[in-house]
């Protein structure tokens, strides 16, 4: 156990000095594993500390060397190593081969420094292994290979193998070398970016600069090709001819100052940054008025609208230029189909002539029906019974009428039958009451031959009072069905 624990303290303390060697000529390994004894089968662990050097440019690829170790037989074997364990130093030389290239594990995306080859190395070395007793132990020899492999610079990981003779004793020992501060090497002739820099003399071996920055870029912090020297704006890009800094846009209009006729007002890029004019005053600008000197509304692309006609309804909405007509047939006149001298839109009876007190009926039949662009006013009422959505039949009559004048006025897209009440007793049931009459209506209208899709029932109860509440004749004329037009 106490032999254990001197081993890890030696390899602790080993370990601690690599702190020492990142990114420096002198390289540190640490090689931690474990083997057994070649003379006599005895399972063993250990650790070796080597230090080398590439200081010496005329030994080329070889290094000079200083190794220390420690070796632990498990359990203290049959008294093997020296009661369990053994110390020892060594002198000799490594051979490192490729060692112009690190072996990245993790390819850190540079030119030169991206394979995964690794660096190959043989080492030895003469050693002395310190024991208790004289005869166990004492001079020999080490004889070692391993790979190395990059993690990050100035840190690499790889496996070895070592033979080593100590005394009377030949042991064989594997395991993982850590090593820290391997040089990075570059070759004299080299020049990885091809910016004439060559060699050691390039401190910016991946990255093309000019000589005078020993190879190295030139700092452009916003990339704006104004080196940061002479760039008074180094955070943001700007023009050369401006330091380096953007040019201002102090009206906001998005047309820089360089370039702004009118600095002070917004104003689009195809006009140098000046606003548009608009001469005439009629809010289309002057750009886009085609009568720039004669005020007329945008729709008329800045021009006056005409009406030759004269019915109030502009030319470029007029579909009768030459006959005038009305604003709601897009400027035409309304036929008159039985030339009765009443247009086709409020005449009762399109194909059968008669007076306008009639609603251009024969007087054979009263109208009951007045037709307006809002609704069709009835001159009387819809009778139910009592309380009831039952229809009346003195109902029929101005009901037919209404049919009628649905079949021939087909632009009449969508009539709204309303049904209303007063306010005497429960406003639910009165809501209620008011949808089943306005229903009774629609189902009577549509047995006389309209389109259902046509109309719509809708019942309001007492929401919407014609009348005051307070009068028989109010409440009696708050009980009603109205039939306004909802589409043309």
């Amino acid at each position: 156990m106490q032999t254990h624990f001197r081993l890890v303290t030696l390899t602790a303390l080993f370990a601690s000095l690599s702190v020492f060697a990142e990114q420096s000529p002198v390289n540190i390994h640490l090689d931690v594993g474990g083997g057994t004894g070649l003379d006599r089968a005895v399972p063993l662990t250990g650790a070796t500390l080597k230090v080398d050097t590439s200081l010496i440019e005329a030994l080329g690829p070889l290094s000079p060397s200083i190794e220390g170790f420690g070796l632990s037989s498990f359990n203290n074997f049959l008294g093997y190593l020296d009661h369990g364990a053994a110390f020892g130093a060594g002198l000799g030389l490594r051979l490192r081969l490729f060692n112009d290239e690190q072996g990245y594990f993790f390819n850190p995306g540079t030119k030169h420094r991206g394979n995964l080859w690794g660096n190959f190395y043989i080492d030895a070395h003469f050693v002395y292994a310190f024991a208790k007793v004289a005869s166990d132990l004492g001079p020999g020899f080490d004889i070692g290979t391993g790979y190395n492999f990059s993690l990050v610079e100035a840190l690499h990981l790889g496996p070895f193998v070592t033979f080593r003779l100590m005394g009377p004793h030949q042991v064989l020992m594997a395991g993982v070398s850590i090593t820290f501060g391997a040089p990075d090497t570059i070759p004299a002739e080299a020049d990885f970016d091809d910016d004439g820099v060559i060699g050691p003399s390039d401190k910016c071996p991946d990255d093309a600069g000019p000589k005078e920055n020993n190879g190295c870029p030139i700092a452009d912090k916003d990339k704006d090709g104004t080196p940061d020297k002479t760039d008074k704006c180094v955070d943001v890009a700007g023009p050369k001819e401006n330091a380096g800094c953007p040019w201002g846009d102090k009206d906001n209009d998005g047309v820089m100052d360089n370039d702004d006729k009118c600095v002070d007002t917004a104003g689009p890029k195809e006009n140098a940054g000046c606003p548009w004019g608009d001469k005439d005053k009629d809010g289309v600008l002057d750009n886009a008025d085609k009568c720039p000197d004669q005020a007329g509304p945008k729709e008329n692309a800045g021009c006056p609208d005409t009406d030759k006609d004269g019915d109030g309804t502009p030319d470029r909405l007029d579909a009768c230029l030459d006959v005038a007509g009305e604003k709601d047939n897009k400027g035409c006149p309304y036929a008159d189909t039985d030339k009765d001298g009443l247009n086709d839109r409020v005449d009762n009876c399109i194909n059968e002539p008669g007076p306008a007190t009639n609603q251009g009926c024969p007087e054979k039949v009263k109208q009951l029906v007045v037709i307006t662009r809002e609704k069709l006013v009835i001159k009387d009422k819809v009778y139910f019974d009592l309380n009831k959505a039952t229809l009346q039949k003195r109902s029929n009559a101005m009901l037919d009428q209404i049919a009628s004048i649905l079949k021939q006025h087909t632009e009449i897209n969508l009539l709204q039958v309303e049904g209303h009440t007063d306010n005497t007793g429960d406003a639910d049931q009165n809501l209620s009451l008011s949808q089943a009459r306005a229903d009774a209506v629609k189902d009577y209208l549509v047995g006389q031959g309209v389109q259902a899709a046509r109309l719509k029932s809708v019942g309001f109860g007492q929401n919407r009072p014609a009348d005051s509440n307070e009068t028989p004749v109010g409440r009696e004329n708050n009980r009603r069905v109205e039939f306004n037009v909802v589409a043309n």
